[in-house]
Order: C-alpha cells, then sequence, then structure tokens
C-alpha cells in the first residue's frame, strides 16, 4: 500500500515538473517570439535609409551653402589692396590731338572692400593726375556715387549734366572703362546715366552694351 502511494506521488510530481517545464518552453518560445517581432518593426527597408541619407546629404548641402553665402559676405566686406591702372588722357590728345598718344597711365595701389572698389577707382580718376603729362577726366564734373559691382560687372551710373563734345565724351570713357577693366576681379564695365539705360553717354560714344575690352 504504501509502495502504491509512493508510485503516485512520484507520478504527480513528475506530472507537474513535466506541466512546469512545458509552462518554462512556452514563455521561452513566447518571449523568443516577441523579440523577433520586435526587431522586425524596428529593420528599416533600404528605401528607409535611402531615403535619410538622402535628406541627411540635401541637409549638409543646404548648410555647406548657407556657409559658403555667409564667408562670401564676410569676405567681400573686408578691404583688401587691389593693384589699378588708372588711364588719364595725355596732355597731346588733348592740346595737340596726337591721335597715336591718346592716354597716360598710372600704377597705383587702392585699400577697398569689394562693394566699395568701383567708387574708389572713380574717386581717383575723379581727382587731379600725379602721373607726368596726364591731364584730368573731367569725372569730377558728375555724381558717380550710385556705381556698384555687380558679379564681375563694374556698372557705372553718371548722374548731373551730361553735355559736352567728342572729345570730352572720348576721354572720360576711355579713362573709366580702361582704369576699372585693369582691377582683378572686374570683367566688364556697362553705363548707366541718372540711374537709366542709355544710348550715349553725350551723344558719341555708344553704351548700350557693356564694354569687356579697352578702348
Amino acid at each position: 500500500m504504501k509502495k502504491i502511494k509512493l508510485t503516485a506521488i512520484t507520478g504527480i510530481c513528475l506530472g507537474l515538473l513535466l506541466v512546469a517545464t512545458g509552462c518554462a518552453k512556452d514563455a521561452a518560445q513566447a518571449e523568443e517570439a516577441n523579440n523577433q517581432v520586435e526587431v522586425v518593426e524596428n529593420q528599416k527597408t533600404s528605401e528607409d535609409l535611402n531615403r535619410e541619407a538622402e535628406e541627411n546629404a540635401a541637409n549638409a548641402a543646404e548648410n555647406n551653402e548657407a556657409k559658403d553665402v555667409e564667408d562670401k559676405d564676410k569676405k567681400d566686406g573686408e578691404e583688401q589692396s587691389y593693384k589699378v591702372t588708372l588711364t588719364y588722357p595725355s596732355s597731346d590728345y588733348i592740346v595737340n590731338g596726337d591721335e597715336e598718344n591718346k592716354k597716360v597711365t598710372e600704377q597705383v595701389t587702392i585699400d577697398a572692400s569689394k562693394d566699395d572698389i568701383v567708387n574708389k577707382v572713380l574717386e581717383q580718376l575723379a581727382q587731379s593726375p600725379k602721373a607726368e603729362g596726364a591731364e584730368s577726366t573731367g569725372l569730377d564734373k558728375f555724381d558717380f556715387s550710385k556705381s556698384k559691382l555687380d558679379g564681375t560687372t563694374a556698372v557705372v551710373d553718371l548722374s548731373g549734366d551730361l553735355s559736352g563734345g567728342s572729345l570730352e565724351e572720348d576721354v572720360l570713357a576711355r579713362s573709366i572703362v580702361n582704369s576699372l577693366l585693369s582691377v582683378d576681379g572686374i570683367k566688364a564695365v556697362e553705363f548707366t546715366v541718372n540711374s537709366e539705360k542709355a544710348e550715349s553717354l553725350m551723344g558719341h560714344v555708344e553704351i548700350s552694351e557693356p564694354f569687356t575690352k579697352n578702348l
């Protein structure tokens, strides 16, 4: 009788152990399945990765572009030294009409920012020349304060009473164009009269198109 009871108790214990083992196994399998689901949910497709890469690249490019603009603005506002060849009419041309000797040049260094270089050159041209055999350009008779640099084009705006003969106009245009084209970074010179496009300065020299070569 005792042997039967012991066997029964042993059987019950084994049964409980098997049940516990099965439950633990089921729980482990369930946890593993949940982990797999979580991993699958967290995994990103190649499209997602490509999209993120493109977005990151676009953001980086935008940031670099903004920085380049900021650096350019700072550089444009900084003064630097420009070597300029100023062109003046020669005394032989003004007094004697010597067509073979129309101009006298003077090498100068002008400290200016990129935004101010056009006006700085014009201010020099408006002063009495120091070079031997040079005459005044006549630029001092006009207001050129609205002149500016637009990219690589010097836009020279002359305001006032622009009247004069062909000689005066020829001298003025040559002095301005040649002097500004000698500045590093200036590729063309464009004229406006009283802030508007014009066909000529004083009726003789055509200025409807920018000048890209010396006169």
